[in-house]
């Protein structure tokens, strides 16, 4: 993996996509409780949504 003064990783020329993710997550530490809950800030309300467009379109089928 190459990682650059930015800190954006790039697979070696060469690496395999899988080999590239696997070193990837093996080099990142464990998520902290502020990142967590970042993280569930920004996905809740689009999973919040995606919930409401499947009981949607299922009402529609039903009906």
């Amino acid at each position: 993996m190459i990682a650059d003064a930015d800190g954006w990783c790039t697979p070696t020329p060469g690496q395999s996509t899988e080999a590239f993710i696997a070193e990837f997550v093996a080099s990142r530490p464990p998520l902290t409780g502020a990142e967590i809950a970042e993280l569930r800030a920004i996905f809740r309300p689009a999973l919040v949504e995606a919930a409401q467009r499947v009981a949607s379109a299922a009402n529609t089928d039903a009906a």
